[in-house]
C-alpha cells in the first residue's frame, strides 16, 4: 500500500483539512484575479459610456470585497493546510512507529541503526514537508495561470496562445532534467543513510578506536562518504537548478512571442487597446506561478523518494502480536528439517532436526559462526524459516502471534539492553505489574544485590543511556534478573554467564540451575563445564548438527565436541 493510500485511510480529518485549505486558497487566487478583469471590464464601460458612468460605488465594493475575501481565504487555507498536514502526520507517525514495533526482529539485525532512525527522522520531515508546503503550493501556483489562462481564452484566443506557446519544450526539459535529478538523489539518500551508521558507529566505539589509535582511519571513511555527499548535493543542484531555469527561460520567452503576436495582430487593426492592456497586466501573473510551481514541483519530485523509502519500510511484512491459535499446554521444543539463510546462497543452518523435551536442558555447542544463535533467533521468529517447521508444544511457531510466543519464552543474550531508567525500571520490564519486593528478590537471586546497594541511589540509581556506568558483567547479570521476574517456561540462554568472573559465574549458574527446574531450557554455551550436566548437547558445525548426546557419550565419540574439551581444559591447567 502506498504511502497516500495509507494516509487515506488513516488521515482522519486531516485530508478534509487539507482539501478545503487548498480550495480556499485557490479561491483566494481567483479573488486576486478577478480585479483585473472588473477593472477592464469596467474601463470598457467608461470609455462607451463617455465617462457618464454611475456605478463607481459598486465597483469600489466589488474590489474592497475581493481584496477581504482574498485575506481571509488566504489565511483560513494557509491554517488548515498546516493543521491538517501534522494531523495526517501525526497518525502516520504513529502507524510507522506500530509497523516497526511489529515487524519480527531479525529486520533490526539486517538494516543499520543509522538508516532507520533517518527514516524516522529526516524521511518522515520531508514527507511532512510534502503535504504541509509543496503539495499545496503545487496545486495552487498552478491554479492561477489555469483560471488566468480561462478567462484570457474569452478575451483573445492568439494571445493566450502565444504566450503558452514555448511552455511545452519548457515542460519537457524540465522532466528530462528531473529524471536525471533523481538519479543523483538516490545517490545521496543511500550516502546518507551511510554517513548516519557511519556516525553512530563511530560515537559508540570512539573508546576504542581511540584506545587503539584507530579514529582517524574512521575519520578518514566519514570524510570520504561526506565527500561523496557533496559530490551528489552538487549533482541534484546542477540537474535541479538546471531545469528549472531551462523551465523559466522557455516560459519567459512566451512573453517574447506575446509581444510579437501583438504587433502582428495590431497591424491587421484586430487588437483594441484595453485587451492589450489587459494582456499587459495579466503575463506576468500568468508566468510567475508557473515559475514558482516547477520549482516546488522539482522539490516535490526529489521528496518522494522520502515516502517510497517510508513505503519500503511499510511494505516489510510484520509478525501478528496474537493470534486465533492458543497457546500450547506443552512446553516441548521440535525443529525439523530447517533451512535458513540470511542472504541468498549463503546458507546458515542446513537441514536442523532435532527436538527439546519439555522440562530438559538442551545445550548447542560449537565454533562461532557455526549457526547455533540463528538456532535461538529462528525459535523466537526473528526471522521466519524458508525451509522446514519449528514446532512448540506441537503448534508451529509460524502460526503463533509475537505477544503469545514472547509470553511464553525468555531470552538473555551476549548484547545486553538497559534502559535510561533507574535499577528497578530496568529490571521491571520482565514483569512490569512485580513490586519492588519482586524486582530485589529477582536481583537478589541473580547476584545483583550487592553491587545495586552500591550505586548512589541504590535500586533507585538512574542508569543512565546504556548504562555506562555499569560493567559488561553487571549489566548481564541484571539481563538475568530481568529474565527471572519474567520466569517464563522456556529459557534461551545465548552465553549468559560469558562475561562474569568465576566466582560470580558460579553463584549465577546455581540460581540458574534453580531456574531451569521444571522449565524447556535451549542454551548455547562456549565454556562446555557450564553444560556437563544437560540432558543433551548438540554440536553445530558449518550449520549442521554433526553430532548430539550427553556429555560422556560425545567424549567418547572423539569428534569436535571432545577436541573442544580437551582445549578448553589445557587451557585451565595452565592458568
Amino acid at each position: 500500500m502506498s504511502m497516500l493510500n495509507q494516509v487515506r485511510s488513516a488521515g482522519g480529518r486531516g485530508v478534509q483539512r487539507i482539501w478545503l485549505g487548498i480550495i480556499l486558497r485557490v479561491l483566494a487566487q481567483i479573488f486576486a484575479i478577478a480585479p483585473f478583469f472588473i477593472a477592464w471590464l469596467a474601463l470598457q464601460k467608461l470609455v462607451f459610456q463617455q465617462g457618464n458612468w454611475q456605478y463607481w460605488p459598486q465597483l469600489t465594493l466589488a474590489l474592497l470585497l475581493c481584496f477581504f475575501a482574498q485575506l481571509v481565504c488566504s489565511h483560513f487555507g494557509q491554517l488548515g493546510c498546516f493543521l491538517g498536514s501534522y494531523d495526517i502526520m501525526l497518525r502516520y507517525r504513529e502507524a510507522v512507529a506500530d509497523h516497526l514495533r511489529n515487524l519480527p526482529l531479525g529486520y533490526f539485525q539486517r538494516h543499520r541503526l543509522g538508516e532507520t532512525s533517518a527514516l524516522l527522522t529526516d524521511h518522515m520531515r520531508r514527507v511532512e514537508e510534502i503535504f504541509s508546503h509543496l503539495l499545496p503550493e503545487v496545486i495552487v501556483g498552478l491554479s492561477a495561470p489555469l483560471i488566468f489562462v480561462a478567462m484570457l481564452l474569452t478575451v483573445n484566443v492568439p494571445l493566450t496562445l502565444a504566450l503558452l506557446g514555448t511552455l511545452p519544450v519548457g515542460l519537457l526539459l524540465l522532466w528530462i532534467m528531473s529524471r536525471c535529478m533523481l538519479r543523483a538523489t538516490r545517490q545521496q539518500g543511500e550516502r546518507f543513510a551511510l554517513a548516519s551508521g557511519l556516525l553512530l558507529e563511530f560515537i559508540g566505539g570512539i573508546k576504542t578506536l581511540r584506545l587503539f589509535n584507530r579514529h582517524q582511519s574512521m575519520m578518514d571513511k566519514i570524510e570520504r562518504n561526506f565527500a561523496d555527499i557533496k559530490q551528489a548535493s552538487m549533482g541534484i543542484e546542477a540537474w535541479g537548478g538546471g531545469g528549472v531555469q531551462l523551465f523559466r527561460l522557455c516560459a519567459e520567452l512566451g512573453l517574447v512571442t506575446l509581444f510579437i503576436c501583438a504587433a502582428m495582430l495590431a497591424q491587421q487593426h484586430a487588437l483594441d487597446p484595453f485587451s492589450w492592456l489587459l494582456f499587459v497586466l495579466v503575463a506576468v501573473k500568468v508566468i510567475d506561478p508557473l515559475l514558482d510551481a516547477a520549482a516546488w514541483f522539482t522539490l516535490m519530485s526529489v521528496m518522494r523518494q522520502s515516502s517510497q523509502r517510508l513505503n519500503a519500510l511499510m511494505a516489510e511484512p510484520v509478525q501478528a502480536e496474537q493470534s486465533d491459535i492458543r497457546l500450547p499446554e506443552r512446553n516441548d521444543i521440535a525443529f525439523s528439517g530447517v533451512s535458513f539463510a540470511w542472504e541468498p546462497q549463503r546458507p546458515v543452518l542446513n537441514n536442523i532436526s532435532f527436538r527439546v523435551p519439555q522440562g530438559t536442558v538442551t545445550a548447542l555447542v560449537g565454533a562461532s559462526g557455526s549457526g547455533k544463535s540463528t538456532i535461538l533467533h529462528l525459535l523466537g521468529r526473528f526471522a521466519e524459516v524458508q525451509q522446514g517447521e519449528i514446532t512448540l508444544g506441537g503448534v508451529p511457531v509460524s502460526r503463533l502471534g509475537s505477544a503469545q510466543l514472547y509470553e511464553r519464552l525468555g531470552y538473555v543474550f551476549q548484547d545486553v539492553q538497559l534502559f535510561d531508567g533507574s535499577v528497578l525500571d530496568n529490571v521491571r520490564i520482565g514483569r512490569p505489574d512485580a513490586s519492588d519486593e519482586e524486582v530485589i528478590a529477582a536481583c537478589q537471586a541473580a547476584c545483583c544485590h550487592r553491587f545495586v546497594l552500591r550505586l548512589p541511589q541504590g535500586y533507585h540509581t538512574p542508569l543512565g543511556e546504556g548504562a555506562g556506568r555499569l560493567s559488561g558483567g553487571e549489566r548481564q547479570r541484571l539481563s538475568v534478573a530481568r529474565m527471572m521476574l519474567k520466569n517464563p517456561a522456556v529459557i534461551l540462554l545465548d552465553e549468559a554467564t560469558a562475561l562474569l568472573d568465576p566466582l560470580t559465574q558460579s553463584e549465577l549458574q546455581l540460581a540458574l540451575s534453580r531456574l531451569a527446574v521444571g522449565k524447556t531450557v535451549l542454551m548455547i554455551a562456549h565454556r562446555l563445564r557450564t553444560v556437563e550436566y544437560a540432558e543433551q548437547i548438540l554440536v553445530v558445525d558449518n550449520g549442521e548438527i554433526v553430532a548430539r548426546g550427553d556429555h560422556q557419550q560425545l567424549l567418547a565419540q572423539q569428534g569436535i565436541y571432545q577436541r573442544l574439551w580437551q582445549a578448553q581444559e589445557a587451557g585451565a591447567i595452565a592458568q
